[in-house]
């Protein structure tokens, strides 16, 4: 340590005076702590010493050595973080210019030229800011230090060490030779012959590299000539540098910026690579765009081998009102594919225009989402996805934009306006376009006004609703078809006359919603109106076209509470028993003047073409469904049918979480002899409805299982049957199995099965598979497999998937369909390079929690 006079010189030569002891404890256990654990123990080699951690000069520290706050934030790929050491000496929190300059070392010496030598654990603390040598000469003349030996520079979030420095006191410049660097926040890491670090906080590296991956494996990182890495701005500057990926070049950038963290910033994204029979390679290479703080977009130049090349677009906007999304893609004048199937049936006689619709055509996709208000009194809402033809998706899907669709695409756009406290208004107009070709499109809502009204005055609640829509279409469509699927004789047209109408609907609503910790106890009357005015092109004769039906209900839904203790397998429990009671009394509301409207050659092909069905169908059968006070989704009919529901619901329930361990219920409807109305027709001979019963379990945390059953007692047939079971534990190991029935009249039955899994085999590496197959026609639907490689440096999917190809669908029967093989990549540079989101969303539509999964290992 020096001496009190001489470090009152050394002070003087380098610049403000304070107190020089001060700081020597302190500083010398963090800088310590930053030293090789084989700088510790010199006695020990690394097989011998478990706690061996060549990395500790970076501040790297592995996983079981990070606390639990650390450790909770770490990602799960990762397996160790930087971390520096803590700067608990005097005046660390403080900017350098606003705090005194310390100094220790060993020997100093005073020149008679003006320059002082520190010689000997030099440490050095100005504010935030560290440096420790082996030796300094100071020169307070030119204001330089010069540093050598073991150097080490800190500051909050940086660390660099090297060979010999130059340090200019004044601007706070510094040049290090043989460097090594950490930017321990951002992950970031590297080396070069020389690095320059400027007043500004800028580092230049000279001959160096740049990497985000962990000490020691290092699967990628930029190298060559110059780097410049900005943690202001947040943002890198490469040039003449080349990227290696397992230490082979694969890239060479002449002139490249990167992101530093998750900063956005201009710049090429890692291309998406794909195969099928179909398409062949399928090659899209993302450029992301940084216009604007609020402003930026995604060009995606887009290969596919038997289709021509195209181009993705997607461009985002954020404002004070208003967060917009636009994405458009194309694909002028398609090959057509290769399809050996399509050909043949070609061969065989089908029209080409019927097998391969979009051969020669332009493909093009449209989306735009917006949504406005940011929580104040207004709020809009556009959500417009529009195709070039049905089977869009199907052959192309999207390389790089977040839009799929599998029956239809949404066309809406929406406002709402809060008028007070008890008053909402809503205007829409909405569209669907249908991606079925044997399908009628659907109706326009153009547009659609509601207006309702809430009060709560205690226990008493009134809802005032009121409904005003135009239903708008093209007067006539044909679509054609293949009447005997397999034979190219029976090519016909069918054509379905539109009704066009405006519909008003009114519902009031007086509730006595009284709640008990033993039951409830809810009564209420309703008022409902019903009306339209139709236009009268395609009315049969003698229809009006001001159809109109009114009723008057009672409705009272209760249950009851009942509840005991209990023990099972080691474990406490609470059982209940929970009856549950719901009933409807209606007038009756007479709406035959519904049914039977149209005038039409092709009358009966369609329950639509003559009944009013707007936007109305039945709800999907299910225990919950049993006490609605409706049994249509959709405003086109009044639920007159008199009814009571009866259930029973038994949980056993785990005190310490709430969590339902087991529930099982069941329940039916009784319906009144009077006649009641059904979509198409009046129906009088069902006293009763099916009997539903759910079960659903959850015996642990990770584990849900349910299950679903709809038998008809009248057919002694099971309608409708379901079982899914779902797990998903810490260790994102997760999997599923799901069985489906449907039973249909007339029609093949349908039963699937569906398991799927993905298995972590180690740390880093993941196995991933789907099946879902038709039990029916005893043929797969898709079989899915995969490996997935995660780490705190890079991801890797590849993925093959064989699944039905559904092309051909309208042309030949299902036991002729094909199948449809690829294989597909991704590759994830983190902290350098995105990637296309082909298998990413494969596997998010095709895993059940997958992107559950992803958010936990975040």
């Amino acid at each position: 340590m020096l001496q009190a006079s001489r470090w009152r010189r050394l002070a003087l030569a380098i610049g403000k005076i304070s107190r020089p002891r001060s700081v020597a404890t302190g500083l010398a256990t963090g800088l310590i702590a930053a030293q090789p654990l084989w700088a510790q123990t010199a006695d020990n080699s690394a097989a011998d010493n478990p706690g061996y951690n060549p990395y500790l000069y970076l501040d790297w520290l592995p996983r079981q050595q990070l606390g639990p706050q650390r450790r909770a934030t770490l990602p799960a790929a990762c397996t160790g973080a930087f971390v520096a050491p803590p700067r608990n000496y005097s005046d660390a929190d403080r900017l350098p210019d606003e705090a005194p300059l310390r100094a220790t070392a060993d020997e100093s010496e005073w020149l008679d030229d003006g320059t002082a030598q520190l010689r000997g654990n030099v440490h050095v603390t100005q504010g935030y800011r560290q440096l420790s040598a082996d030796r300094v000469d100071v020169n307070r003349a030119e204001s330089t230090a010069y540093l050598s030996g073991a150097i080490e520079i800190r500051e909050p979030g940086m660390l660099v060490r090297g060979r010999a420095a130059e340090v200019h006191t004044d601007s706070e410049a510094a040049a290090i030779e043989d460097a090594t660097y950490v930017l321990h926040e951002d992950f970031i890491h590297g080396s070069a012959r020389y690095a320059a670090r400027e007043a500004s906080g800028e580092l230049t590296l000279t001959e160096g590299d740049y990497t985000r991956c962990e000490p020691g494996d290092e699967f990628w990182r930029m190298t060559g000539g110059e780097i410049n890495i900005d943690n202001v701005e947040r943002q890198g500057v490469a040039r003449d540098v080349r990227l290696e990926i397992a230490d082979v070049p694969v890239f060479y950038f002449p002139y490249l910026r990167f992101p530093v963290g998750d900063a956005r910033l201009s710049g090429l994204l890692f291309p998406s690579l794909s195969h099928s029979d179909e398409n062949g390679w399928d090659i899209a290479v993302p450029y992301y765009w940084n216009i604007a703080p609020q402003l930026d977009a995604t060009i995606v130049p887009r290969y596919i081998q038997h289709r021509g090349s195209g181009a993705e677009v997607e461009v985002r906007h954020l404002s004070n009102w208003f967060n917009s999304e636009l994405r458009v893609a194309g694909l002028p004048d398609d090959k057509g594919g290769d399809d050996e199937d399509a050909r043949e049936l070609i061969r065989e006689g089908f029209p080409e225009d019927l097998v391969l619709p979009a051969k020669g055509e332009d493909r093009w996709l449209l989306n735009f989402e917006q949504q406005g208000g940011n929580d104040s009194f207004w709020h809009t809402d556009i959500d417009y996805t529009k195709v070039s033809d049905p089977d869009y998706f199907r052959d192309l899907d999207t390389a790089n934009l977040s839009v799929a669709a599998e029956r239809k695409v949404n066309q809406t756009v929406q406002g709402r306006l809060t008028l007070g406290e008890n008053w909402r208004a809503k205007l829409r107009a909405q569209e669907y376009q249908l991606l079925e070709k044997d399908k009628f499109d659907t109706f326009s809502q153009l547009p659609r006004l509601d207006l309702d009204g809430a009060y709560r005055w205690g226990d008493w609640a009134l809802a005032l609703n009121h409904e005003l829509t135009r239903f708008d279409h093209e007067d006539t469509q044909t679509i054609r078809f293949i009447e005997d699927v397999g034979d190219p004789e029976s090519i016909t047209e069918r054509t379905r006359n539109f009704i066009n109408a405006d519909r008003a609907r009114l519902d009031y609503e007086l509730d006595w919603d009284k709640q008990w910790l033993w039951g409830y106890f809810t009564p209420g009357i309703a008022l409902r109106h019903l009306g339209y005015q139709l236009d009268d092109q395609f009315l049969a004769p003698g229809t009006t076209d001001s159809p109109e039906a009114s009723a008057a209900q009672l409705t009272l839904n209760t249950g009851l509470y009942f509840e005991r203790d209990g023990n099972a397998f080691g474990r406490h429990y609470v059982q209940t028993l929970e009856p549950r009671l719901f009933a409807l009394a209606s007038s009756e509301a007479d709406q035959s003047d519904f049914l039977e409207l149209g005038n039409s050659d092709i009358s009966g092909i369609d329950p639509k073409s003559n009944n009013l069905l707007f936007d109305t169908s039945l709800f999907t059968p299910s225990f919950h469904q049993l006490f609605r006070d409706s049994r249509f989704n959709g405003n086109d009919r009044i639920d007159d049918a008199d009814r009571i529901a009866l259930g029973l619901t038994s949980r056993l329930v785990d005190p310490a979480s709430g969590r339902d361990l087991f529930s099982a219920s069941a329940g039916q409807i009784f319906y009144a002899e009077d006649t009641r109305i059904e979509l198409d027709e009046p129906i009088e001979d069902s006293p009763r409805s099916e009997f539903a019963v759910g079960i659903e379990s959850r015996p642990i945390q990770s584990l849900r299982a349910s299950s679903t059953l709809i038998y008809d007692e009248q057919e002694n047939e099971l309608n409708r049957g379901s079982f899914t079971l779902r797990y998903l534990d810490s260790d994102f190991r997760l999997f599923n199995l799901g069985y489906r029935y449907l039973r249909r009249e007339g029609r093949f039955d349908v039963e699937q099965l569906d398991a799927s899994a993905v298995v972590p085999v180690s740390a880093s590496t993941s196995l991933l598979a789907r099946a879902n197959y038709d039990v029916t026609f005893e043929r797969e639907l898709e079989y899915l497999a995969g490996v997935e490689y995660d780490s705190c440096c890079y991801r890797a999917r590849l993925v093959w998937r064989r699944s039905l190809d559904n092309d051909l669908a309208d042309v030949v029967t299902p036991e002729e369909l094909e199948f449809d093989e690829g294989v597909y990549l991704e590759i994830q540079l983190k902290g350098l390079a995105g990637l296309g989101t082909t298998v990413t969303r494969m596997l998010s539509q095709g895993i059940a929690n997958f992107d559950q999964r992803e958010v936990l290992k975040q």
